[in-house]
């Protein structure tokens, strides 16, 4: 996620240094080349440094040692960016002593310019600290920002979690395509854009089912397919999914 977002935002800063650490070090070195930053390969390089945005990136379940290991980063005027499923605000702010906190749900089609962002602060960010980080992340796709923390939680099975189910229909798409004896590239290539082109119709409409009913003839080839999706009970195996994504951030949220 965070390859997905802070190229952008360090492309659109002007003014500022960024410095880029990872534990084993190689990602960081590689990340830091690509993208004009500084590789940081000890944190201790950073003891008598000013941060003025600090992005979590690492798993969430990793919240309590990092805190342990940034301690002397941080200070009040400190604005934490966080793409951490499941840690709230109050947790951030008491593992790394600032109540300055921008909350980011992404997902990655940011990568190509297509994110859709869900995005919280707390009262207490400062405007001027704000409006930089604004300025930098709001130049491309869907960001929205939510007054409710608890969206953060009810938002990320759907956008956070989405491109991967996409991906999965695509991958099973292209696997029966090969299957029945149409070349790999050419089924890659055909999935691809058919759901490039589904989505673009989609968003250029509000609803989804008339768009699905004028694909639909009854008892066409269409309709087949939506029937035997029916008989599955695929929109219930969704919403299971759905769920069980939304209980885990839950419990995310609770084991920290």
């Amino acid at each position: 996620m965070a390859r997905a977002l802070i190229p952008g935002f360090i492309q659109n800063s002007q003014d500022c240094e960024f410095l880029i650490f990872t534990p084993s070090g190689s990602k960081a070195k590689s990340f830091a080349d690509e993208f004009g930053a500084i590789w940081v390969k000890d944190l201790e390089e950073l003891r008598n440094t000013h941060i003025d945005y600090l992005w979590a990136c690492f798993k969430p379940q990793q919240l309590k040692q990092v805190a342990l290991e940034i301690d002397f980063l941080t200070h009040p005027y400190l604005t934490i960016v966080s793409l951490l499923a499941g840690s709230d605000a109050k947790a951030l702010t008491e593992f790394l002593s600032t109540d300055q906190i921008i909350r980011i749900m992404p997902n990655t089609p940011a990568q190509v310019g297509l994110g859709v962002n869900a995005l919280y602060k707390t009262k207490t960010v400062h405007q001027d600290k704000w409006t930089a980080f604004w300025q930098a992340f709001n130049t491309s796709g869907i960001n929205t920002v939510f007054e409710n923390e608890d969206d953060i939680d009810t938002i990320t099975p759907f956008s956070g979690s989405g491109p991967a189910y996409f991906f999965e229909v695509a991958r099973i798409l292209i696997e029966d395509m090969k299957a029945r004896g149409i070349d790999g590239a050419l089924a890659h290539q055909m999935v691809a854009g058919t759901i490039e082109g589904a989505g673009r119709m989609l968003s250029e409409n509000s609803d989804a089912e008339t768009l699905r009913n004028n694909v639909t003839s009854k008892n066409g080839v269409t309709y087949e397919a939506l029937e035997s999706f029916k008989e599955s009970g695929m929109e219930e195996m969704f919403n299971r999914a759905i769920e069980r994504a939304y209980q885990r951030t839950l419990e995310l949220k609770g084991s920290k």
